[in-house]
């Protein structure tokens, strides 16, 4: 009865501009689940400044143009208050270029390419996941004490896999001084033979291998690079995906993974972060880009919290410089760049553990925020200039 009287004043509604198609319509589904359980909480708690929220859910197809159209209905019609996504930079970059227009958030869950609060920043957009020079730092922090010397680097040919192969060349370089690239390669999306590449790998003499494939991109590189006997750790940045260990399986063992968080954290915070998500979720567990949407969903509700208000001006003021504690410690949404500084966890897939009946990663390390972060300059920051 307290939540219905507090929702009388009426709804607010968040678009979610997802894919939820094709053969990366599992990262759609999964990010969505983390919407829906910081939006359930939310709305089971009362609503947001007395109103309930609902959430208008289109199709991008992982296409930029479509998720441009989107975001047009999803303002002048639909009347959100702010755009969700998180799924492809690509589309990530097209939905942030077009914000201005509309003068609405765009709430960057996920997608991690450099431009997108580098060089193509706006005011509008606000990235609460790492990006991709965080998330391979925290690699290359793992992998340099681990003293190994010879790396291959195999990403997908856009903005995040060229983001992901230049930051971690440059990090590594300084980590772990004498460190040798020994070959690096991009490769289409949605790509089904990894079979020439593997081949390069093998003959290029590399200790390990990192690679930000997602997906299908990333199942298909593990299966077939252990199938033809090259068994290197692979440091990934999102073999988090339950829907890619499912496919994996054991051939994920000894591969390395990080993100802004892993199930399995030692800590009483992480394990009340879990086993609450895991019950008001209906029986899900906060990985992956599950998480990644949750937290940053909640992230945008405690901002408009603060502002004390839907305006869009409003709750930009109070998005930046923004506090929130995560599981595994205290977040900050950084006022110039709009790119949230978080720690980082490090682990190692072993076996099965407590979560799913195959083979998930195992969390070996716990880097703070300091150690993960880029400079505004490393990151490529670019003043917004206005339109």
């Amino acid at each position: 009865m307290v939540a219905t009287a507090a929702m009388a004043g009426g709804v607010v509604k968040f678009g979610v501009n997802e894919i939820r198609s094709g053969a990366f319509k599992s990262n759609g589904d999964r990010t969505i689940w983390g919407i829906e359980a910081a939006v359930k909480e939310a709305n089971d708690a009362g609503g947001l400044l007395g109103k309930k929220i609902e959430l208008v859910v289109m199709d991008n197809q992982m296409k930029g143009e479509i998720a441009v159209r989107n975001v047009k209905r999803m303002v002048l019609e639909d009347k959100c208050e702010v755009i969700i996504q998180g799924s492809s930079s690509g589309v990530g970059g097209a939905i942030a270029q077009t914000m201005p227009r509309y003068k609405k958030i765009y709430l960057d869950t996920n997608a991690e390419a450099m431009g997108i609060t580098g060089e193509n920043f706006t005011p509008y957009t606000f990235r609460t996941c790492m990006n991709a020079g965080m998330h391979v730092k925290a690699l290359a922090h793992y992998f340099a004490k681990k003293g190994y010397k010879k790396v291959f680097l195999i990403n997908q040919d856009y903005s995040w896999g060229h983001d992901v192969a230049k930051y971690y060349k440059m990090f590594i370089e300084k980590l772990a001084p004498g460190t040798k690239v020994v070959g690096s390669e991009f490769h289409k999306v949605f790509n089904k033979d990894f079979g020439p590449y593997i081949s390069k790998i093998q003959a290029s003499g590399a200790d390990y291998v990192i690679s930000g494939n997602w997906g299908t991109d990333l199942t298909q590189l593990i299966v077939q690079s252990r199938s033809l006997g090259m068994n290197l750790p692979i440091g990934c940045t999102f073999l988090d995906d339950d829907g890619v260990g499912a496919v994996a399986g054991d051939a994920a063992i000894g591969c390395v993974q990080a993100n802004m968080y892993l199930l399995g954290v030692n800590n009483p915070r992480a394990k009340e972060f879990e086993d609450t998500f895991h019950k008001n979720s209906g029986g899900k567990w906060p990985s992956f880009v599950i998480m990644e949407a949750y937290l940053g969903t909640k992230m945008y509700i405690e901002a408009v919290k603060k502002a004390g208000s839907f305006d869009t001006d409003k709750v930009i003021k109070a998005f930046e410089g923004l506090s929130y504690t995560g599981p595994v410690g205290n977040m900050t949404m950084r006022k110039e760049d709009h790119q949230n500084q978080t720690p980082a966890v490090v682990g190692v897939v072993k076996g099965k553990t407590k979560y799913y009946p195959f083979a998930y990663p195992t969390p070996e390390m716990v880097l703070p925020a300091k150690d993960v972060s880029l400079t505004l300059e490393e990151s490529g920051w670019k003043p917004y200039k206005g339109k």
